[in-house]
Parts: C-alpha cells; sequence; structure tokens
C-alpha cells in the first residue's frame, strides 16, 4: 500500500509540471504539414518488416522465463521451500539479480552488438531453466533449485536490457514512443500467454515438462534475429562493434 501511495504522490508532484510547457502557436499550415508528416511516418513504419519481425520476437523470446517466473513460486512450495524464504529470494535475491544483470546487459550490448547479446543471454536463461528441469528430475534439495533460479535472473536482466535496446533501436525517431510501446506491449502479451500455457502444462505433465516447453518457444525465436535491421537513422547500432 505504502508504495502505490509513493507512486500516487510522484504522479501528482509531475502533474503541475505540463503547465510550464511553453508551446509555440500552431498555424493552419503547420497543422497540416504536420499531419502529412505524421501520416508519412506512419505508412513507413507499417511498411516496415523489422517492426512486424521485432513483435513476433517480443511475442515468444521470453516465454520460457515469463513461464517459469510465474510458476516458481508454487514449484519452490511444492518442493517443501518455506514461504519466508521464498519472499526473501523474490524480494532481495532477484531483483539484486535482475539489476546486476540489467546493468552488465546494457553495457555488453553496446560493445557486442545488440543481436549477438541477445542471442546469448536467451541461450543463457534458457540453459538455466533447463538445468532446473533436470535438477528437479534428479530429486536435487531446495537450494539448488533457488540457486539456478537466481542464475535464471541474471540471465534476464542481461536479456532484458539487451532485447529493450534492440527495439529501441528498430525505431523510427517520428514514432520512436509509439513504436517501442507497441514492443513493451508485445513483451506483456508475451508474459500473459506463456504463464497461461506454462500453468496448463504444468498441471498437466509437471513443473519439468513446462519448464523445458516454454524453453523451446524461446529457443525458436532465435532465427528471427537474423531478420531484425535497425531503422535508417541508426545505422549499425543493432549490431555494433565487434561484429
Amino acid at each position: 500500500a505504502w508504495m502505490i501511495a509513493a507512486l500516487t504522490a510522484w504522479i501528482v508532484i509531475a502533474m503541475p509540471a505540463v503547465l510550464l510547457l511553453d508551446e509555440p502557436a500552431a498555424t493552419p499550415a503547420a497543422g497540416r504539414g504536420a499531419a502529412r508528416e505524421l501520416g508519412a511516418s506512419v505508412r513507413a513504419v507499417l511498411s516496415t518488416r523489422s517492426l512486424w519481425i521485432g513483435l513476433v520476437f517480443a511475442l515468444l523470446s521470453a516465454a520460457g522465463f515469463e513461464a517459469t517466473g510465474q510458476l516458481a513460486g508454487p514449484f519452490l512450495v511444492d518442493r517443501g521451500v518455506g514461504t519466508a524464504t521464498i519472499g526473501w529470494f523474490f524480494g532481495l535475491d532477484v531483483v539484486t539479480a535482475m539489476l546486476t544483470g540489467g546493468l552488465i546487459g546494457g553495457r555488453l550490448s553496446d560493445r557486442w552488438g545488440r543481436r549477438r547479446s541477445v542471442a546469448v543471454f536467451l541461450a543463457g536463461f534458457v540453459a538455466a531453466i533447463l538445468l532446473v528441469a533436470a535438477a528437479d528430475r534428479a530429486g536435487a534439495p531446495a537450494p539448488a533449485h533457488l540457486a539456478l533460479l537466481a542464475v535464471m535472473y541474471v540471465f534476464v536482466g542481461l536479456f532484458t536490457a539487451a532485447s529493450y535496446a534492440l527495439f529501441m533501436d528498430l525505431t523510427l525517431p517520428r514514432l520512436a514512443g509509439t513504436q517501442f510501446s507497441a514492443f513493451m506491449a508485445a513483451t506483456n502479451g508475451c508474459e500473459s500467454w506463456s504463464a497461461l500455457a506454462g500453468g496448463r502444462i504444468a498441471a498437466a505433465a509437471g513443473y519439468p515438462a513446462a519448464f523445458l516447453v516454454m524453453s523451446l518457444v524461446s529457443l525458436c525465436s532465435l532465427p528471427l534475429l537474423a531478420r531484425l535491421r535497425p531503422s535508417g537513422s541508426r545505422p549499425g547500432r543493432v549490431e555494433g562493434r565487434g561484429i
């Protein structure tokens, strides 16, 4: 409750800043010119192949860790981990792992290039998930599950930073906010459908099967990376140095 109250307070505090904006008066001619420019930008965006490929990639690529993350709580409970331990794990360990991964992932994606970084980090979280499934099949103790899930979340942070940078490089400046919002909506869609699918698979065939199937979905998105290209105003940033 206190977090919601704090967020609400910051929004209320920021709202008066809008009143301080000094926008130039728009003439009818300028309005028509802006409308034509906007229409041209929209047509350019909709005709860009990378937009549609990027949306499909956003809908599929994170399926493995989204499903695993949604199932991790009940999975750990079923494996005998105490609720207090689970709370500390998600409240401290997971946040630290993702923050560390995010900071490193952004730096590495600048150095290695977006596509290479995204591919490596995706393979990393898939490998961690498969190890969780294998450990569960082998009857490993709870600490092993916690450690492997923590590794997964490090790669989640790495992947999130690199993939979001990739999505930003695919946008056109005139409609960058709209395009990036579309990519984020697709990632939210991935979270929704993968949680539903993962839950149904786990109910029917067990947690390891759900982890395996959803990880395979993530791997199936990798060929799409080769077809992604940056917008014309951002040449080379998807590739980056070293590719």
